[in-house]
């Protein structure tokens, strides 16, 4: 499998990757049951990783085609997705069904008329008010 040398080696590590019992056992659900996540688990965890890098990739290329080739000024692009897997994350080798921040905020890109580059809110938003944002453009 193709792997450039300036792409991440791994998945994000941060440390709540593969951590203790002791960490874990005030969390809700399945966590604290979670085990240590052994030598063949962290090598799964990298190779769902980068698999999904490479799909990120491609569908970079896509939207750089879409929007050099098709749109103009008056164009809007609007760009989400699922809040994506855990990947060694407290100790979950590929998981994403619980309430914490990062399994429930799923980003929402937003590109057109009006809209300054690099701008952002906080606002809260949800599926529901897609459709009706889209008809009021």
């Amino acid at each position: 499998d193709f792997w450039n040398t300036s792409w991440p080696d791994h998945e994000l590590r941060s440390s709540a990757w593969n951590v203790s019992y002791e960490i874990r056992a005030d969390h809700a659900s399945n966590i604290p049951t979670q085990p240590m996540l052994s030598d063949q688990a962290a090598i799964i965890t990298t190779g769902i990783f980068k698999n999904r890098w490479r799909t990120l990739l491609s569908v970079d290329d896509l939207i750089y085609d879409l929007v050099t080739k098709f749109f103009d000024n008056n164009t809007y692009i609007f760009f989400t997705s699922d809040h994506g897997f855990h990947t060694g994350h407290l100790n979950m080798i590929m998981d994403k069904r619980h309430t914490y921040e990062f399994d429930i905020k799923v980003h929402l890109v937003v590109a057109g008329p009006g809209i300054k580059p690099g701008s952002s809110t906080s606002g809260l938003a949800t599926n529901v008010d897609l459709a009706p944002t889209f008809l009021a453009l």
